[in-house]
């Protein structure tokens, strides 16, 4: 069944256009502007036509644009007539801790769709590697990874991770890569969480442990070196799942390993009433929508 671009997808379209400018629209939004990009290219992709042109510092509409966004903006403002805002003072605003590469992967380009279910309630993303404070003076609640043990705080599992190599198109080609066999010749890069090791015994591989540079302690940056093409990177399921989609990466074996530990969902269970429902709403979406796109 054929399905339209989505209500987010079109409402940063128009953002765009009326603010000539992506990271003003993300601001608007409440999201990042690589979200933006991502909701424009699919627009593109759709009609098979340039939305924006860059003159200076602005995003200028291309007349393909400036076609479509009478339409855009007529509808969107009657769909918005339908369903009247929640009165003032009843908007709760939640702070939620959670790390740079989920956020900036996988959670923030989906946000918007929990604050269309739900109008009363507002996420603010606090992206940080190191632990962030859950409970009074800190954060709401948090999506951390690792045992699901941290006490005097509430945790529901969401989901493991899984690992596997994947690397751009540009990289598999210029390196003519057709099997696992080719890694060896490859360069193989790493971080400060993960060796390569337990890949390579699951694979067959009698390869050493990769030591020609330093390690990323970020997900997210080394998820941006692989697509930029500067090696093969053992890819977190989760966090790899949008640029996999989009054609940026390819994934190289069907081999894959648990990433140790999961996904939590973590609160204050002393967060008094109806903070904790906010929290237990924003904890439902996630674990729904995580299973959904990772069952």
């Amino acid at each position: 069944m054929y399905r339209p671009p989505s209500l987010n997808t079109l409402r940063a379209l128009e953002a765009a256009a009326r603010h000539r400018s992506f990271t003003r629209a993300a601001e608007e939004l409440g999201i990042t502007h690589g979200a933006i990009s991502h909701r424009v290219r699919e627009v593109e992709q759709r009609l098979g036509a340039v939305m924006f042109e860059r003159r200076g510092n602005t995003m200028e509409p291309t007349l393909a644009a400036r076609q479509i966004l009478p339409t855009v903006r007529q509808s969107l403002e009657l769909i918005a007539s339908i369903f009247p805002p929640p009165p003032q003072g009843e908007r709760q605003v939640l702070k939620i801790a959670v790390l740079p590469s989920f956020a900036a992967q996988w959670l923030v380009a989906r946000l918007a769709d929990f604050h269309e279910a739900h109008l009363g309630i507002s996420i603010a993303l606090d992206a940080r590697i190191d632990v962030s404070r859950i409970g009074a003076d800190g954060a709401d609640a948090a999506i951390r990874y690792g045992s699901g043990n941290w006490p005097g705080l509430a945790a529901e599992r969401l989901l493991t991770d899984m690992l596997f190599p994947a690397c751009s198109p540009e990289y598999r080609a210029r390196m003519g890569i057709e099997s696992v066999a080719d890694f060896a010749r490859c360069r193989l890069l790493r971080n400060s969480w993960q060796t390569w090791t337990p890949w390579f015994q699951r694979a067959g591989l009698a390869l050493p442990e990769p030591a020609d540079s330093l390690p990323y302690d970020d997900a997210a940056l080394m998820l941006e070196a692989t697509i930029a093409g500067h090696g093969i990177a053992l890819a977190r399921r989760v966090i790899a799942h949008d640029a996999l989609q989009a054609g940026r990466l390819v994934r190289l074996s069907d081999v894959e390993i648990p990433f140790e530990g999961a996904y939590h969902f973590v609160w204050d269970a002393n967060t008094p009433k109806p903070r904790r429902d906010a929290i237990a709403a924003f904890g439902a979406w996630l674990g729904v929508r995580l299973r959904a796109e990772f069952p």
